[in-house]
């Protein structure tokens, strides 16, 4: 996964390498009115470096890839979005605060905007060019802007196993039929074919409005969430999975190979 939709914002490039925080933005706007935020820029190298930025369009692909375009999808909101600058000298290890806005137009109906912001180090640039390399480090920054009354509503549709990188997987197949995407939480327990108790979490993949996605269970030792286990199928999962705002469903499933 690429950009904000991961953990963590960060590239690198021969010489050159840079941080961003926050990873992503989640913020709400109202038609008619103009939201401005704040990206932190850090260059970890020794020297200044160039960077350059724009916005772009994306698509989540089914194996939880990116896809950056440049071209305005049909119904992309870039045209609301201002950024300070799509030129930046970076100095080293001093963060630079980059500024962006969103403005949605008056009388906007309720919908929920997404868009990238992305920083790519220049070719030639001051890192790049002192060892003669020209640096190609990327990333893109997601922002999901919720303008009026939209919200996610999730529900799992199926479950299976399926054998990931060589490891049995329990897998849940979740639909979102809401106006904005959404991401799973909760507490859920389980318990294996030899009596194992295990702490269970659902990945903190988004699920886009109109999309049903897999989402991997992530199985740990009961109490020790650091602690991934080999569990023996069939295991039974329990508990409440949630989202948004008061969004929850409850989960009672035997998982089998």
């Amino acid at each position: 996964m690429m950009g904000a939709l991961a953990a963590c914002a960060c590239a690198a490039h021969a010489n050159f390498s840079f941080a961003i925080s926050p990873p992503r933005f989640e913020i709400a706007a109202k038609p008619g009115e103009r939201v401005r935020q704040v990206i932190e820029i850090t260059n970890a190298s020794a020297t200044p470096a160039a960077l350059l930025i724009r916005t772009a369009d994306w698509t989540f692909r089914s194996d939880d890839t990116v896809i950056f375009v440049d071209d305005l999808a049909a119904d992309s909101c870039r045209p609301w979005v201002a950024i300070e600058r799509r030129e930046l000298v970076v100095a080293p290890r001093v963060p630079y605060r980059f500024r962006f806005e969103v403005a949605p137009p008056a009388g906007q109906a309720p919908v929920e905007c997404r868009f990238a912001i992305m920083l790519e180090g220049k070719e030639s640039s001051f890192a790049g060019a002192s060892a003669g390399i020209p640096v190609g480090a990327r990333v893109g920054v997601i922002v999901y802007v919720r303008v009026g009354d939209v919200a996610p509503q999730l529900s799992v549709q199926a479950s299976r196993v399926e054998d990931r990188n060589g490891t049995p997987t329990a897998l849940i197949d979740v639909r979102n039929s809401g106006t904005a995407h959404g991401r799973l939480d909760g507490f859920l327990t389980g318990t294996d074919a030899q009596g194992q108790l295990l702490d269970v979490s659902a990945a903190n993949t988004p699920i886009l409005p109109g999309e049903t996605r897999t989402i991997a269970l992530k199985l740990t030792k009961r109490g020790d969430p650091n602690t991934a286990v080999q569990a023996v199928f069939p295991i039974t999962v329990k508990g409440k999975l949630e989202w948004g705002k008061g969004g929850s469903t409850e989960l009672d499933q035997r998982f089998s190979r």
